[in-house]
């Protein structure tokens, strides 16, 4: 039995030195660091929120008539195009004859207006009586109203003309049509669903509370299936439905070409900010043993130094532990390190940028 214990402790110490052996002969293990420092963060919580575009129309038609062209599911348009037609020919003849009874009208004006300057100047030789020329004038006041009262109703005929043609009001995307090639629709009648694809929001139903953590232009992390994005606070509606006690807050989304209707997750602050010493979340390495990150010293060395984690915003999560700011912090390549570890630390520009600007 003794010499069996022997055995085992002079294996442990062959081991131990063949270990100690090995790391010295390795070579420096590359890493990416970032210095740990203070942030005001605050807690948040996940909420679900939709994609959606500032402009979503149901365009409808403003006169009666036979669809003669409709804009096909899916095309782009551009505002002011084209996106459907009502046959105008009843519209046109009835411009064209307002157009001759305008010009009608004006024939009779100038013809009176010239009986009134003759009249006159017979009033004033006393050739003609005062009440043939005081006739005359009421002729040619009454021309002239019928005049305005028939280019009014011209121009209504041609307003109603130009309503034949549905244009769109804003680029967009034809998502659906309301109305068939064909049909004869009323005024008022859907007929195609415009959206716009360019400016797009989030919005998203929030605990009422959070109104007191939260301020319009504040920028808050969103992800969805197809990636991580940052979102401004453009609107907060203050008023909570009676039942959910849920608010409304809507985000600018900008940067993305994530489609209308995609399903997103906003972190939305439900807390007081505070500063807190924060690193990125890759720099955390998570093991049975605890919540660990790897701190790099003056002699390029790796420390394993236990943390607990605090609250998280975005890539930066608070530690609690033996840290200080600007402690170098590894965040890639602490998955295989060993506490004793010598490093080599590779450029880490970007990673730097991404801590320094919260």
């Amino acid at each position: 039995m003794k010499t069996c214990a022997q055995f085992v402790q002079v294996l442990l110490l062959f081991c131990c030195s063949f270990g100690a052996f090995a790391q010295q002969g390795m070579p420096p293990a590359p890493v990416n660091v970032v210095e740990a420092r203070n942030s005001n963060i605050f807690p948040t919580s996940w909420i679900a929120g939709v994609v959606v575009s500032q402009n979503d129309a149901k365009l409808a038609t403003e006169v009666n008539g036979r669809l003669i062209y409709v804009a096909e599911v899916g095309d782009m348009v551009k505002k002011g195009q084209k996106l459907a037609q009502i046959d105008d020919q009843l519209l046109r003849l009835a411009v064209a004859e307002l157009e001759a009874t305008v010009e009608s009208a004006q024939y009779n004006l100038r013809f009176l207006s010239a009986e009134v300057k003759r009249k006159e100047s017979l009033v004033q030789q006393s050739l003609s009586a005062q009440n043939d020329l005081e006739q005359t004038r009421n002729s040619r006041d009454m021309a002239k109203a019928q005049l305005t009262q028939d280019k009014a109703r011209l121009a209504t005929a041609k307003a109603r003309l130009g309503y034949t043609t549905l244009l769109a009001p804003f680029d967009g995307v034809v998502t659906a049509r309301l109305s068939n090639l064909g049909e004869v629709v009323a005024s008022g009648t859907e007929v195609v669903r415009l959206v716009e694809t360019a400016n797009l929001e989030v919005t998203a139903q929030v605990p009422i509370t959070a109104s007191e953590f939260m301020k319009k232009g504040a920028e808050l992390v969103i992800k969805s299936p197809l990636g991580e994005a940052r979102a401004t606070v453009k609107a907060i509606v203050p008023v909570a439905d009676e039942r959910s006690h849920l608010m409304e807050v809507r985000l600018a989304l900008v940067g993305t070409n994530w489609p209308v209707g995609l399903n997103v997750r906003v972190a939305v602050p439900n807390g007081p900010s505070a500063s807190q010493l924060v690193v990125p979340r890759d720099a955390v390495v998570l093991r049975r043993g605890g919540n660990a990150v790897f701190r790099i010293n003056d002699e390029n060395q790796a420390e394993r130094v236990v943390v607990s984690l605090g609250a998280a915003a975005g890539e930066l999560i608070a530690v609690l532990g033996d840290l200080k700011p600007g402690d170098k912090i590894v965040i890639r390549g602490a998955e295989r390190l060993q506490p004793g570890q010598t490093v080599a630390i590779k450029d880490n520009n970007d990673a730097l940028v991404s801590l320094q600007r919260h």
